[in-house]
């Protein structure tokens, strides 16, 4: 039995149309954007609530350009893949601070509503 592991399992809607980047090596992936809620009860009034969570997800090679070409902002989706995260400075960021960054590796898409054509 291994001793860590990683693997995620979603279903949300996108919040953008997919992203394609084609690297110079030829590879490709896409950038999606998930937004997944939750339910809990607020404990001042009682009453039930939505919360949104946002997801970056990364597809590469067949499914990126799929993904790309099917999905669009709105439409819900179901995905597995792992955790992966990484330490950036962006330009955006205050003073050049490094951040950490945290994304999704898709391994299966699911398209849950009919997908379209670009």
């Amino acid at each position: 039995m291994p001793d860590n592991i990683n693997q995620v399992a979603l279903t949300g809607n996108l919040t953008h149309d997919p992203k394609l980047v084609e690297l110079p090596s030829g590879h490709v992936f896409s950038e999606l954007q998930l937004a997944c809620h939750r339910r809990s009860r607020d404990e001042l009034t009682g009453l039930w609530r939505e919360w949104p969570d946002y997801f970056t997800v990364k597809t590469f090679g067949f499914q990126a350009r799929t993904t790309y070409e099917h999905l669009r902002k709105g439409q819900g989706i179901a995905l597995s893949g792992r955790l992966s995260s990484r330490r950036t400075t962006k330009d955006d960021n205050e003073e050049g601070q490094p951040r950490h960054e945290v994304e999704i590796i898709a391994e299966v898409v699911q398209f849950l509503s009919r997908p379209h054509r670009r």
